[in-house]
């Protein structure tokens, strides 16, 4: 890799580090060629990117991000998936943990949500939770659900009345035809 190679691939991980709202690092060692690009198809499908990263290079782009968070876990063989939409963050994670769990090759190093840095425990916890639409439909039946139960106290009156007056009305219709 020729220098300003390298020039330009710093300034494209620092322009990318710098929007990131999650980022995992996996230890892909042991991955033949086909595992990963299936993993890279799979996150791709996810709209999150994915690279091999090339440690020096990689601390070259972080300082000013707050992927230097990571800076520790930038060592050896190591990838990194990333996103910089946060809608995207939870997709990330079940597809490097379904992925992980039929490749067992595959290791979940550590991550960042949000210049929050989480452990491969919490990736687990994150790609067991329920999406962004899914709670917001939870919550929004939460707050509508005593609403509907005022509205069906208040509407059984009515119609306990018009019960009881077709009862009696039916009653009626059965007296008149036994005494034609």
């Amino acid at each position: 890799m020729t220098r300003t190679e390298k020039e330009k691939t710093v300034a494209w991980l620092r322009e990318q580090f710098q929007g990131v709202a999650g980022l995992i690092l996996t230890d892909f060692q042991g991955l033949t060629v086909e595992e990963m690009t299936a993993l890279r198809s799979q996150l791709r499908e996810a709209g999150v990117s994915y690279k091999v990263l090339k440690n020096t290079l990689a601390r070259l782009a972080y300082p000013d991000t707050s992927v230097a968070l990571l800076a520790d876990d930038m060592v050896g063989p190591r990838a990194a998936a990333w996103t910089t939409d946060e809608e995207q963050i939870q997709s990330m994670a079940k597809v490097l943990m379904s992925f992980s769990s039929a490749h067992p090759n595959l290791g979940l190093v550590r991550g960042l949500i949000n210049e929050r840095v989480i452990d491969p425990a919490d990736v687990e916890v994150l790609s067991k939770l329920p999406g962004k639409l899914e709670l917001l439909g939870r919550v929004l039946g939460t707050m509508i659900a005593p609403v509907g139960s005022f509205v069906n106290t208040l509407a059984a009156v009515p119609r306990s009345f018009l019960n009881v007056l077709k009862a009696i009305e039916a009653q009626k219709d059965t007296s008149s035809e036994s005494a034609a």
